[in-house]
């Protein structure tokens, strides 16, 4: 597991960019307090060569000097000094806060405290981000903090442009295996402390793409740029905002071969961050919290959970089932061979029904009783007490021996395979409780049920864990809440389904929902664990819409008409501020998924 997004943060001069590094670092030990596990946030310097500017000499002089760093919370990591030899930097006792290296990789330590990543010297080159990447990504104890800002990473730049530094990570991203989308919302830039933990990292500022060019290109008047000579002579191009094709082919006429293509991948780039941090998540804008389906008991309100329909069920109870195992049979697994002698030679031949005894009818001195012990012990359930598990054990292989006539033997033989079959049969039932529960829970009386914001889900900016295939399409969805859209693929029913939530004037935003992503989903409860509806959507007036797709062959089986069912108790139980619909492509009237859509929205 690794930190991500990483927010990295330009600087005009060195002792700029180690500032922030060491602010960055002492926010991160303070939120780190919070942590239940302990973690000493690390900041990694990355000092110039003896024949630079800013040595290791200089840098660790700048830390004690000017930043009041304590001498003995620093180390240094380079070829001749080995500080870090003989330390366990996961000690709590360990003073370490900074590491001075020049090339981290060739040195060969390594540290997932290390949180924050300064070079005092401009990041040009891909081996530069490789030392960013290789040493401030891994994950303190490889799982998610509970704390937000200890899920990133942080990196300080003495570099001209962030858009030449992003291009960088991004490259070594994209060969770590990550989707070129997906990169755009992860190398994010960072031109604060506000903006890096105040905001949760939230991009506030315009992106500026600044590319250096041998000549001076003939750029529209009405394009966004400043253009500065360099003492080399050659132009320093600063674009603000997205870059048009029209900019972008100007650019390209002042270069070619390897240059044309570095700035043609730069453009692409830019101009994807900005379609990124157009989604409301980016910007930091809220979705309005769902409420949850809930009951009352003993005048207290719960959430309603998958659980709570078994018990609703009139005490869910083995003794409401027969006890019959209608399909169980027994047979024979074992193979029979015949081995004799045939004049000098052994041979061996599979052996006949009349040379081989039926043992399933030897009596084997084990009674029923000894038999349903055992069982008692391999077919435990949390939910049923013990008396009614033997009760219910006792009757089935009565039934099995007395009235199905197999003999105990021969359920001995098998008794793992029938210990898996009444596992088997109890779960069937517990199924058939459970929707029994389901069905009193939503249509009687005897339950209230409530929709409320007590028990609610909030989609939040920072927290929504696409997986690949992500969303490619040329259409441009302009509400998503999420820079990232998992699994929609261009040209789908689902997808026209999404187009028509994304175009319908009422809906202010709205999220691709998750399958099955722990916090990071909206669900609601079924009698066999949870429904993930399709879509969520904001609307403007504040309401909340809910849309399931189904595909005609889907819409009017079992489990399409109890997620509808419980879909349209929630919107039922909210008082009007919820809406739910599982859409079709075209419903009994004509209507097509827009026109369903727009009917739901403006039902009275």
């Amino acid at each position: 597991m690794i930190k991500l997004p990483i927010m990295l943060t330009e600087h005009n001069d060195w002792q700029a960019a180690v500032r922030d590094a060491v602010l960055t670092g002492k926010k991160l030990n303070e939120e780190a307090r919070k942590e239940t596990d302990y973690i000493r946030p690390i900041v990694l310097f990355q000092a110039e060569a003896k024949n630079g500017a800013v040595t290791v000499e200089v840098l660790k002089a700048h830390l004690i000097h000017e930043l009041a760093i304590a001498e003995q919370e620093i180390a240094v990591a380079t070829g001749n000094q080995r500080e870090l030899e003989g330390i366990d930097l996961f000690s709590p006792s360990c003073p370490i806060k900074y590491i001075i290296t020049m090339e981290a990789l060739k040195e060969g330590w390594d540290c997932s405290f290390a949180y924050v990543f300064c070079s005092v010297k401009d990041v040009r080159s891909s081996k530069d981000a490789e030392q960013l990447l290789g040493r401030v990504l891994r994950m303190p104890f490889a799982k998610t903090r509970q704390v937000e800002a200890l899920n990133r990473a942080y990196a300080h730049l003495a570099s001209p442009s962030f858009s030449q530094a992003a291009q960088m990570l991004k490259d070594k991203l994209i060969d770590m295996g990550f989707e070129t989308m997906e990169v755009a919302a992860l190398v994010q830039p960072g031109s604060n402390q506000d903006d890096l933990f105040g905001r949760q990292g939230i991009i506030t500022s315009e992106l500026v793409l600044v590319v250096e060019l041998p000549s001076y290109p003939d750029l529209p008047h009405d394009a966004a740029y400043k253009i500065t000579e360099t003492e080399a002579k050659t132009y320093k191009v600063e674009l603000t905002g997205t870059v048009p094709e029209q900019v972008t082919q100007q650019l390209l006429k002042t270069v070619s071969g390897v240059a044309k293509k570095q700035i043609e991948s730069q453009v692409e780039f830019h101009n994807l961050q900005i379609q990124v941090n157009k989604a409301p998540a980016m910007r930091g804008e809220p979705f309005s919290p769902l409420p949850q389906l809930c009951y009352v008991q003993d005048d207290l309100l719960e959430l309603l959970e998958p659980e709570s329909f078994l018990y609703r069920s009139d005490n869910w109870s083995l003794h409401d089932y027969p006890a019959e195992l209608a399909q169980f049979a027994l047979s024979e697994t074992g193979k029979n061979f015949e081995v004799d002698i045939d004049g000098k030679k052994v041979f061996y031949k599979a052996a006949g029904e009349t040379g081989v005894y039926n043992l399933d009818w030897v009596d084997s001195g084990i009674t029923e009783t000894d038999l349903v012990r055992w069982l008692d012990k391999q077919v435990k359930q949390p939910d049923v007490p013990q008396a009614s598990l033997i009760a219910f054990l006792s009757q089935l292989i009565g039934n099995l021996t007395q009235v199905r006539c197999i003999p105990l033997t021969g359920l001995l033989r098998s008794k793992f395979v029938l210990a898996r079959t009444i596992n088997g049969q109890i779960s069937k039932y517990r199924e058939l409780a459970a929707d029994k529960g389901f069905q009193l829970t939503l249509f009687g009386d005897s339950i209230p049920l409530k929709t409320s914001f007590e028990f609610a889900y909030e989609f939040k900016p920072e927290n929504y864990p696409a997986r690949p295939p992500y969303y490619e399409g040329r259409f441009k969805f302009a509400k998503h809440y999420y820079p990232l859209i998992e699994d929609l693929k261009d040209g789908g029913e689902e997808f026209a389904c999404a187009q028509a939530i994304d175009a319908n004037p009422q809906v202010k935003q709205w999220v691709r929902n998750l399958v099955n992503r722990e916090q990071a989903s909206f669900r609601l409860p079924l009698a066999k664990g949870y429904f993930y509806p399709d879509f969520v959507a904001e609307l403007n007036d504040g309401r909340l819409l809910v849309v399931e797709y189904k595909g005609d062959m889907l819409a009017t089986n079992d489990d399409s008409r109890e997620k509808n069912a419980v879909g349209e108790c929630w919107a039922n139980k909210s008082e009007g501020k919820c809406l739910f619909i599982m859409a079709v492509a075209e419903d009994s009237n004509g209507r097509n998924v827009f026109q369903q859509i727009e009917q739901v929205i403006n039902r009275l």
